[in-house]
């Protein structure tokens, strides 16, 4: 078994581990500027598009929160066939984030990432996981130190404009749920299946911009 494949599946269905991300990567590149970058390729497989991001893609893996961390309003109120603990997180939070702002700007489209998926891990994920919402939203601010400037939750955008598209029968809801009830990354698209394997992360490679690092 490979240590992670790359694999397609909707950024609003990957988690953020963390409860709080900077307005800047490592390197000094701007968060906000970063998202501006993100482009689409067509999608595939019930995707419309898909985004073609300046970074490699983001490492996800099938991780349950401990219960002692659970919310367990949030357990009881869970959509049937999602196991409520269960979910696909991210340690590349600030990258998440950059994909799911460009995700909303394209709604009503049904947009798909491309991303890595991690097999193994010893144990950096629940050393680092302080999300108090089961990760759905972050909040961002210029360090850890400052207050947040804003807080960032994907359903808050997504949601109004999904209820008023009545006339919608395959929305972009039903594409989260889909990919937040694969369990396995078995279950998910092959990112070898965009354009016969040339993916929008090859392109990230071969770019002559740095890669952006968390």
């Amino acid at each position: 078994m490979p240590l992670f494949e790359e694999k397609v599946v909707s950024p609003f269905s990957i988690r953020f581990t963390q409860d709080h991300i900077r307005t800047t990567f490592r390197d000094g590149r701007v968060v906000e500027s970063t998202i501006q970058e993100i482009g689409s390729v067509p999608g595939f497989g019930g995707y419309d598009l898909v985004l073609n991001a300046p970074f490699p893609p983001i490492e996800i893996l099938r991780w349950s929160v401990p219960r002692q961390d659970a919310d367990l309003a949030a357990e009881a109120s869970c959509p049937v066939g999602v196991r409520p603990r269960e979910h696909w997180f991210t340690l590349d939070n600030r990258r998440l984030y950059c994909l799911q702002r460009a995700a909303v700007a394209l709604w009503p489209a049904r947009v798909a990432s491309v991303v890595a998926i991690l097999y193994a891990d010893p144990g950096t994920v629940r050393k680092k996981f302080d999300s108090t919402n089961f990760g759905w939203s972050v909040s961002i601010a210029h360090s850890y130190e400052e207050l947040p400037v804003a807080r960032w939750d994907w359903r808050e955008r997504v949601l109004p404009l999904e209820v008023g598209a009545v006339n919608e029968l395959h929305g972009v809801l039903e594409a989260v749920l889909a990919d937040d009830r694969k369990r396995t990354a078995s279950a998910l698209l092959d990112a070898e299946r965009l354009h016969g394997g040339a993916r929008p992360a090859d392109a990230a490679r071969r770019s002559s911009t740095p890669s952006t690092p968390e």
